[in-house]
Parts: structure tokens; C-alpha cells; sequence
């Protein structure tokens, strides 16, 4: 056990760009040589006793560092449920009583045969006795929407290392799942395993209060802090703001820009059929749309769609009459559209047809009958701020 001892890696607030707590990892070291022991935490074929006594044996050693930390700050320890079923549990957070405030527990599974399910009461009892829980995983692939509901915990953890290049984009869409559902029970999302600054962007775009990684701060043996890992922290969050302000600009210059040329074709076609309409608005636009269409402030399509396929424009009658009042924001921006006079540029969704990532631009007719503009994928595709 002499040879066992604790490493801290830093975990950063957004907010503010400073450190807010540190993470301990078991490590042991023999001959100069280290090795971490979190799989042999984890691995259930060793006797619960053994684990436990490394488990307990580290915290101690990762406590005597708090008396050493700012307010405020936190150790955020991995507590594998199994371990402490029963009287343990109790111990546990008599253990604890003292130091709660600058704890934070981040409950581990650790077994394919458990689930969050199983260990919902454990998670309750532990936050009524006034502790924090983190809700840690593997992968953003493992963890239901279902789990986050009952298990409610202070914070959920989500491995950036899961994220893989060759389906980023879903996954990243998952990120966003999470970043909603953490909002609506009050959870605050901690980003982990950020080890590159795509990773780092992409963790503060989808709600991150926390973030966590190597490419921030290196694992090290007390908490003693280089500030300079916060300087880093600060010039990349001030290049995030920069850039994404760029963006939202261009993309308000887009919404503008697309107003005024809808708004040019209503005043020289106010005669027009519907399906009329429709065609004369794709061809006028065609170098930034594919499809448009026109539907009244309930929802329903009153026009054919207008397609374009190999440069040819033709009516399809396919989605004459379908009611799009169920899609997301859908009954919003009609309202918006209506109170501003303006046309209204959607967030970026799947196609229902194509499959692809597209945009929509509506514009009010009258105040009950909107066209809608669907944004080719080729165009988002060039334009980075509209993608």
C-alpha cells in the first residue's frame, strides 16, 4: 500500500476559464515505474475487500490536499457502487461528512450486467446526505435519456474520446441530446478526454460548464497549479467568442440577404397560382435553393413542391396537403414572422427526403401563407457560417 498514491488532473470552469476541482486516478509505483489502477478497481474478478482497501487508501492520501485547496474547489472521486452496498455505503458518507462540501462523487458502472436503474436509490441516498454525484460513462453511446431522468445527477460526464472522427456528426448530435436533457434537470455537463482543440470547441458548443483533458492540463502528483494552463484556457475560449460571433453575423447578413431577394419576387408575382409561385421563386434562387413550397399558418402545404433535378425545375405533388405544423418551431416562427414582417432562417435539421443536413428560410406572403425555402446542402456545404 506504501507504493500506492493519487494523481490530480485538473478540471477547468468555463465560465470563468479557472480551475474548479481536481480528479483523482490510482496509481502505483514500483522501481520507477507508475501504473494507473483504475482497471483494477474496476475489474470484478478481484476481491471486493482488496479494491475497497486501495479505494479507501487513495481518498485518504487525495484528502490531506484539500486543506491546501481555495474555496470553492473541489476533489472529484470515482466511487464504484457495488463496493459500497449496505453498512459500507452508510460509512461512507459518515467518511464524508466533514469534507462534503469539497466533494464531488462520480459513480462509476463498471459491470455490463448493472444499470443506472440499479443504483438510482444509491445515487439518492447520497446526494440527501448533501453530496454532489457525477454521472460517469465509458461512452456517449451507453448512457439513455431514461438513465439522466431517474438518476438526476449534479453532473454528467461525457467521454470526448468517444467521439469518433468518421461519424463526428452524430455524435455530435448526441452531445446536443445531452446538453438539453442536463439543462431540463439542472445538471451541469462535464467534458472529458479533451486532448485537442476541435475537441475543446466542440465541448464548449454544446453547453459544457466543465471541461477536463491533457490538451488543458496534464494528471500530476499534488495540486499545486501551473497558471499558465489558465492563460492557454482564457486565449482559446476569447478565440471561440471571436469566432462565433463572425459567424452569427454572417448568418443574420445571410437571412437578410435571402429577405431581400424573396421579398423582390413577391412584389413582381402577386397574381400568381400557388405551384406558379413556387417554381418562379426556386429559378430565381436556385443558386441557393432546391426545393420550395408554400404552406398556410396551420401547417398545411398548399402548393406542390418545386424541385430541382439536373438543373430542371418540375412540380411534385408528393407532400400537397402534408401538415408541417409538428415540426419543431414550426408554429413559433410563423408567430415571428408575423410580428416581425421578416423572413426567418431555421437551425440546421435532417431531411426527411435526402437524408442530408439542410436549412429553411420561410418568408411571409400574407399574414397566412408563408413560402419556404429549402437551403441545397451544396451551398451549406461552401458556406461554413450557414453550415
Amino acid at each position: 500500500m506504501d507504493k500506492i498514491s493519487p494523481k490530480f488532473q485538473a478540471i477547468f470552469v468555463t465560465g470563468s476559464q479557472k480551475v474548479v476541482g481536481y480528479e483523482v486516478f490510482p496509481y502505483y509505483r514500483d522501481e520507477g515505474q507508475e501504473y494507473e489502477l483504475t482497471s483494477f478497481l474496476n475489474n470484478r474478478t478481484i476481491p471486493e475487500e482488496y479494491r475497497l482497501e486501495v479505494d479507501q487508501h487513495v481518498r485518504r492520501i487525495a484528502f490531506k490536499e484539500l486543506s491546501a485547496l481555495a474555496p470553492g474547489k473541489a476533489i472529484y472521486v470515482t466511487i464504484r457502487p457495488e463496493l459500497y452496498t449496505g453498512t459500507i455505503g452508510d460509512s461512507l458518507v459518515e467518511e464524508l461528512e466533514t469534507v462534503k462540501d469539497q466533494v464531488v462523487l462520480g459513480i462509476l458502472l463498471t459491470d455490463e450486467f448493472t444499470s443506472w436503474a440499479d443504483h438510482k436509490h444509491f445515487t439518492y441516498y447520497l446526494q440527501m446526505s448533501g453530496l454532489r454525484v457525477s454521472m460517469k460513462h465509458t461512452s456517449i453511446k451507453e448512457i439513455a435519456m431514461s438513465d439522466i431522468v431517474h438518476v438526476k445527477p449534479d453532473i454528467i460526464e461525457i467521454d470526448m474520446n468517444d467521439i469518433e472522427d468518421d461519424v463526428a456528426n452524430v455524435h455530435r448530435e448526441l452531445l446536443h441530446v445531452y446538453s438539453i436533457a442536463a439543462s431540463k434537470i439542472g445538471a451541469s455537463l462535464l467534458f472529458q478526454g479533451v486532448e485537442s482543440f476541435q475537441q475543446l470547441t466542440d465541448a464548449w458548443k454544446h453547453g459544457a460548464r466543465f471541461v477536463q483533458g491533457n490538451f488543458l492540463a496534464m494528471k500530476k502528483e499534488s495540486t499545486a497549479h501551473n497558471q499558465s494552463y489558465q492563460a492557454d484556457l482564457v486565449k482559446h475560449f476569447r478565440s471561440f467568442v471571436s469566432f462565433e460571433q463572425n459567424r452569427i453575423q454572417r448568418l443574420l447578413d445571410f437571412t437578410v440577404y435571402l429577405d431581400r431577394r424573396v421579398s423582390s419576387v413577391l412584389e413582381e408575382e402577386k397574381t400568381r397560382s400557388y405551384d406558379d409561385l413556387a417554381l418562379t421563386i426556386g429559378k430565381r434562387l436556385e443558386d441557393v435553393c432546391f426545393r420550395v413550397y408554400i404552406v398556410n399558418n396551420d401547417g398545411e402545404q398548399q402548393s406542390a413542391n418545386a424541385v430541382q433535378s439536373d438543373g430542371v425545375w418540375k412540380l411534385d405533388e408528393a407532400n400537397r396537403w402534408q401538415n408541417w405544423s409538428w415540426r419543431p418551431y414550426f408554429l413559433e416562427n410563423i408567430i415571428r414572422m408575423n410580428v416581425d414582417g421578416k423572413g426567418v432562417l431555421s437551425v440546421l435539421y435532417k431531411d426527411l427526403t435526402s437524408n442530408e443536413h439542410i436549412r429553411t428560410f420561410s418568408y411571409p406572403i400574407t399574414t397566412s401563407e408563408y413560402v419556404f425555402i429549402d437551403i441545397a446542402y451544396h451551398y451549406l456545404f461552401d458556406h461554413d457560417y450557414v453550415h
